[in-house]
């Protein structure tokens, strides 16, 4: 092919102009290195974002250091029908017609968080918790968590 012009692409030769007598080692396969580094970048992206999006992760436990106190609401009602919430400014029973406003104010100090743990003496009349149950719900609480104690001998089941 003299004048410099290899031959139809369709038929193995190169569209390029070539010059007579020149070999060329070029090819024109698709360089996939980079390709595949994007896909692995992709990977690792969704390997790391997927399992925060529907995992909870089973943390360990301490077993020297104490265990940190959480930062929540607890309502306890001991065995004679009185109210109490634990770690507030104002310590003391709490009567019935109360509660629903201290517990107000001690939400409007955490805009977020409208999760109340209920600890009731085993020997109180249920009508007594119910009525607490009522007053954190017009307080505003929307989840209530009831804290209880093993029996003696019970293990923790650890799944």
């Amino acid at each position: 092919m003299a004048g410099g012009h290899g031959g139809s692409a369709a038929f193995g030769g190169s569209p390029l102009p070539t010059v007579a007598g020149v070999t060329s080692n070029v090819t024109s396969d698709i360089n996939v290195t980079p390709m595949i580094d994007v896909m692995l970048v992709l990977l690792i992206i969704f390997m790391v974002v997927t399992p925060s999006l529907a995992y909870e992760a089973k943390l360990p436990k301490a077993r020297t250091a104490l265990p940190e106190k959480e930062d929540r609401v607890t309502l306890g009602v001991d065995n004679q029908g009185k109210y109490w919430l634990e770690d507030v400014q104002n310590p003391g029973p709490i009567p019935l017609a109360q509660l629903e406003q201290r517990l107000r104010d001690e939400y409007a100090k955490r805009p977020g968080d409208h999760n109340l743990y209920l600890k009731a003496d085993n020997g109180v009349e249920y009508s007594v918790v119910l009525s607490a149950i009522d007053a954190s719900r017009r307080a505003g609480v929307r989840r209530i968590g009831q804290i209880t104690e093993l029996p003696a001998g019970a293990r923790v089941r650890r799944e």
